[in-house]
């Protein structure tokens, strides 16, 4: 059983992240924009997490640490397709941080307050829509990513991340691409070689 996410279409996806760029352009925030460079923390374990953030360019990783200790890769940050950096469950419930968001590249950010955020939603139906499409589009990858990882074996697994998002693949490294695709780095290695 092959399970594949439904094909994204590209000029959509555009749409929506300029759209959203627009939006933001027209709001008052306290902070507009911030580089990150290669490695530094957007959000890191334990902050209060109190912030979003609108990817313009570059490339985020979020991590995780398992119950033995074992970090794990859960979601990669890249415009147009994933580019709302958040840690999701620690900013809607107001709890620390569960997760690290680093720079795999130097990474330009538009960063906005919880508060603003909320009144930005509350004021503005056009972005208040914009970032309900958003969320589901995600809820809709994360139910794809969860069945993958459920009933397609390593290699299937490799194969399906490839063939899905071959321009990221293309400037990660072996193992945060095993990380993410939860499987260790030499057998990832081992299967990669004989695809």
């Amino acid at each position: 059983m092959r399970i594949l996410a439904e094909p994204m279409d590209k000029s959509k996806v555009i749409s929506r992240y300029n759209l959203t760029l627009d939006q933001i352009k027209e709001l008052p925030l306290e902070h507009k924009k911030i580089i990150l460079k290669k490695g530094e923390c957007f959000i890191d374990y334990g902050e209060q997490t109190k912030k979003i953030g609108i990817l313009i360019s570059g490339l985020l990783y979020a991590t995780y640490l398992s119950e033995n200790g074992t970090e794990w890769i859960s979601r990669f940050f890249y415009p147009p397709n994933n580019f709302i950096v958040s840690n999701h469950q620690g900013f809607y419930f107001g709890r620390n941080s569960t997760e690290c968001i680093k720079a795999y590249d130097d990474s330009e950010l538009i960063y906005i307050k919880k508060d603003e955020f909320k009144e930005f939603l509350d004021r503005n139906h056009q972005f208040e829509r914009t970032v309900r499409i958003l969320a589901e589009e995600s809820y809709i990858q994360a139910i794809s990513r969860i069945h993958a990882l459920q009933s397609l074996n390593a290699k299937q697994r490799i194969e399906q991340f490839l063939k899905e998002n071959s321009a990221l693949a293309a400037k990660l490294q072996r193992q945060h691409i095993a990380s993410y695709l939860g499987i260790h780095r030499n057998i990832f290695s081992r299967i990669l070689s004989n695809i």
